[in-house]
């Protein structure tokens, strides 16, 4: 199997898994809770943070948020569940006070909280069309700045993180955003409880936060001395390689939702 076709192959599993497991909660809850997972095991390689010190409390509170957000769920059960995520968020000062853990590595522990459980959390919260409509717009934001970047791109965007990527691939992925995104408002008939305009505008953000993320991502790989930030995806690399886009939509993404 050469590269090409390796990468289209394990690409649309990838992208199938996702679209099947958006049909129903639980199954977004199982498929983002194992992305969750690896991509922790794949940011603490490469920041040098030991694993199992993030995994438990990025567990809670990714736990707390599924409880919240199942239908049926006593409230009483919730607040439990959210007085244990508190809790276990809160020891690792209490380890630090103690000289068990660095003040490096409580650094990385909380970043890793903020960058990956936060975000997978907030997912939770989106609807499941609404959230497979995200992923449709990063997709076809990636395909069309990757076709507009290697035909028409001329001038670079970050050039030290990301050599690759160039304004004039920005402006090919916010057109394929656009595009894709008036094709699922016209003819998909999902009900996302967004106008035409407020769905340009979230269409942009995802755009534009997708950008920041890839960005991001490659500024942490580029740190840690790797082209991939693992090997999960054959031809693709690692989840974070994958998600790192989704990432940093997800927060921006779900603030825009509470405003309008």
């Amino acid at each position: 199997m050469n590269e090409l076709t390796k990468r289209t192959f394990f690409g649309f599993l990838y992208a199938l898994s996702v679209v099947l497991a958006l049909q129903t909660y639980s199954w977004t809850a199982v498929l983002l809770g194992l992305f969750l997972i690896i991509g922790l095991q794949e940011f603490s390689t490469l920041t040098g943070l030991t694993y199992k010190t993030v995994l438990l409390p990025a567990l809670f509170i990714y736990l707390t948020s599924f409880l919240y957000h199942y239908q049926g769920m006593e409230l009483r059960v919730i607040k439990i569940a959210g007085a244990f995520a508190l809790l276990v968020l809160f020891i690792p000062f209490i380890y630090f006070i103690f000289d068990r853990l660095s003040l490096d590595e409580l650094s990385k522990l909380y970043l890793a909280i903020f960058y990956l459980a936060l975000p997978f959390s907030l997912a939770l919260s989106i609807d499941g069309r609404l959230l497979l409509t995200v992923f449709f717009i990063i997709w076809a934001s990636d395909t069309f700045a990757y076709l507009t970047g290697k035909y028409f791109g001329k001038h670079k965007l970050a050039e030290k993180i990301s050599p690759k990527k160039t304004i004039e691939g920005v402006i090919g992925g916010l057109t394929g955003g656009l595009v894709t995104a008036y094709i699922i408002f016209r003819f998909t008939g999902w009900n996302l409880n967004l106008n035409l305009g407020s769905f340009f505008i979230f269409t942009v953000i995802i755009v534009i936060a997708g950008t920041l993320g890839d960005l991001l991502e490659s500024r942490f790989k580029r740190l840690a001395g790797v082209k991939d930030s693992g090997y999960i995806i054959p031809g693709h690399g690692g989840i974070l390689d994958r998600l790192d886009s989704f990432i940093l939509v997800m927060p921006f993404v779900y603030i825009y939702l509470l405003i309008i």
